[in-house]
This record gives structure tokens, sequence and C-alpha cells, in this order.
């Protein structure tokens, strides 16, 4: 008997090296879809869908011989992952450049610091007359909205690296290509991801813009035709569509920064 309980006890040891976190976030699941659930039972039929109906409508849009949601995500998707793919090829590198350079960083910081307070909404109008209603445009709204998120957090995290730590990589002959990879990029790394999932979750609220203002694909105009006939439970179907996009996206830039971040500094944060 004492040696099964050791066996078992031995088997499930990998739970203790789970983190509070994850744990507290999987109690957290239930309490939102009861939170949810009562929330539907206190609005009226036809105004607001509960997670059981919505969840079925989500079965059935998938499993429907039309595809229409696998289609609309797919449409989102291209254009939601080329969006902030070129918002971070463009971003990082002028980050880097501004943060590197402060006169040329405090000369611009004014008019980057403008262009991210514009609502990128007010542009749609001026990119459709530029690029049309095609999915150029669309990726074009997503970049306007990601980029500066990426790029304000990059040129804070370099302008943030120790300058002891650089001076001291001086002192040891390290070239400047040298201290970029070994000092500033460890450094700005943090606020750089931080960024970048910023950025993401901005993207996506423009890849909805741009679905509806632009051509009618993708499911933010299938989000608009369901609200438009209200059917609730496939509209909040694409709701959670939305939300599992969002919190993917987010979660794996946070394991990216998990793998790139050294083993001393990984286990410092957990």
């Amino acid at each position: 008997m004492k040696t099964e309980l050791r066996q078992a006890a031995s088997d499930l040891a990998w739970l203790a090296k789970v983190p509070r976190h994850v744990w507290l976030r999987l109690l957290l699941v239930p309490l939102l879809l009861l939170l949810w659930s009562a929330l539907a039972k206190g609005i009226p039929d036809g105004y607001f869908a509960g997670p059981y109906l919505t969840l079925r409508a989500l079965f059935l849009m998938l499993t429907d011989d039309r595809r229409k949601l696998l289609i609309a995500l797919w449409e989102t998707l291209s254009v939601y992952l080329w969006g902030i793919g070129a918002a971070a090829l463009i971003g990082i590198p002028a980050g880097l450049l501004l943060g590197l350079c402060r006169t040329l960083g405090r000369t611009l910081s004014p008019f980057s610091h403008g262009l991210a307070a514009t609502p990128v909404v007010a542009l749609v109008p001026l990119i459709i007359l530029m690029v049309g209603l095609g999915a150029e445009a669309k990726v074009l709204i997503v970049l306007l909205a990601a980029l500066m998120p990426v790029l304000i957090a990059t040129e804070a995290g370099v302008r943030g690296t120790d300058p002891e730590l650089i001076e001291m990589g001086r002192s040891y002959g390290m070239g400047a290509l040298t201290r970029l990879r070994h000092i500033v990029l460890p450094a700005a790394l943090p606020s750089l991801m931080a960024g970048l999932r910023l950025a993401a979750i901005a993207g996506l609220v423009a890849t909805v813009i741009a679905e509806l203002y632009t051509a009618m694909t993708g499911l933010g105009a299938l989000l608009q035709s369901l609200g438009n006939s209200y059917r609730m439970d496939s509209y909040f179907a694409v709701v959670v569509i939305f939300a599992i996009i969002g919190a993917g996206t987010t979660g794996i830039l946070t394991w990216i920064e998990h793998l790139l971040t050294p083993p001393p500094e990984r286990r410092r944060s957990h």
C-alpha cells in the first residue's frame, strides 16, 4: 500500500511544478461561464445568448457543409497575420534605430506619438482612395494600427538599457553590433515583447474595422450579418473566436518571450 502511494505521489509530482497562475486561470473559466449563464438568464431571448447556445452554434457553424465560418476565419487570419507581421518587421528595426540614435528619437518623438494617438478608423477613407477595397487595404489598416505600439515600446526598451553595461561592453572591446546583440537586445526584450502583445490586440481590433469598412469579407462581415439578423447565438460564437485569436496570439508571444529570456531571468519571472 505504501509503495502504491509513493508511486502515485511520484506520478503526480509534475502537478507541483505547474505555476500557480495556471491553476487560477483554470479556476476562473467555470466562474466566467457561470457569470455568463446568469447574465443570459436575466436578458430577454433574442438579445443575448448563453454559453450553451453559443457553443452549440459554434459547433453547427464549424460542421456546416458550406464552410462559411472556416472561409471567413481564413480570410481574417490572413489579413491579421500579414498586418502584425509587417508591423513587427518595420517597427522593431525603426524602434531600435530611434532608441540608439537619441537625437533622432527625440526629434521624431512628437510625430510618432501623434500618429499613435490617431484613430486608425479616421484613416480608412484615405486608405481606400489610395489602395482600394481589397486585401491590400485591410493589411495596411492593420499595419498602421499595430506599428506604433511596437515602435514606441522597442524605442523605450532600448533607451532603458543600463548605460554602465554599455560602457562596460566598450571597455571589453565589444563592437557596436556585439553590444547590440548581447546587451541592448536582451535589456529591451521585455518592453519589445510587451509592444508586440499590444500590437496584436490593436491589430485584431483593426482587422474587424477593416473588414467592416472595406470589402465585406472575413469574420467582421460575418459578425455584422449575424447581428443584423439577430442570430445572437451565432453572433457570440464569432465573438468567442475573436477572443480565442487574441488570447492565442498573445499567449504565443509570451511563450516566445519565455524562450528568449535567459534562464536566470526566466526563473526570477516565475
